[in-house]
């Protein structure tokens, strides 16, 4: 005895459609759920560059040879600009003043970039930059006579960036106590 099955293709072509409609809608989904995954990963291994970056930052200000270099720096200017920057061009003091002020011109473009976090550099720097630039601000137009740039740009930028951020953050406080008093 013979049985004869008939295969009705059309049923077959349904039915593989069905399957492969599904696998498509769950390859969809798959690949969503990783890219969600992949973002967060992203954002972790960026914030964890940021850290490390931070506490790079934070060890190179806390390092007893930046508060050498920075007072070698504001001698530096002082004595120079009495002497209306007389024998300062190339010399030793010259080379060791850009370089110390490089660290903050430096800080600005990585802030610029938000490579650093502008106020992870307000909180860590505090009057630092603003005081230091106040400083330099005359050697660096002592540069600018000298080479027609402006070569700390992102240094000044850096200083009045703090400063705002520190004036508008006390101006906060002290308004929040004087409410807190009444």
């Amino acid at each position: 005895m013979r049985v004869i099955v008939t295969i009705d293709l059309s049923q077959i072509s349904f039915f593989l459609s069905i399957i492969s409609s599904s696998a498509v809608i769950a390859g969809a989904i798959f690949i969503i759920f990783q890219l969600r995954q992949n973002a967060k990963l992203i954002e972790v291994s960026a914030r964890e560059s940021r850290m490390n970056t931070s506490l790079a930052l934070l060890e190179k200000l806390t390092d007893e040879s930046f508060a050498r270099r920075r007072k070698r720096m504001h001698d530096t200017i002082r004595k120079y600009r009495k002497k209306n920057w007389a024998d300062f061009d190339d010399s030793l003091d010259d080379f060791e003043a850009r370089d110390f002020a490089y660290i903050y011109e430096l800080l600005g473009q990585l802030t610029r970039d938000e490579t650093l976090d502008i106020d992870m550099v307000t909180n860590a720097l505090q009057y630092l930059v603003v005081i230091d630039w106040e400083m330099f601000s005359p050697m660096a137009e002592h540069f600018v006579k000298r080479w027609g740039v402006n070569s700390w740009r992102n240094f000044e930028w850096l200083a009045n960036r703090v400063k705002m951020r520190i004036d508008k953050r006390e101006r906060r406080i002290s308004h929040s106590l004087d409410t807190t008093r009444v």
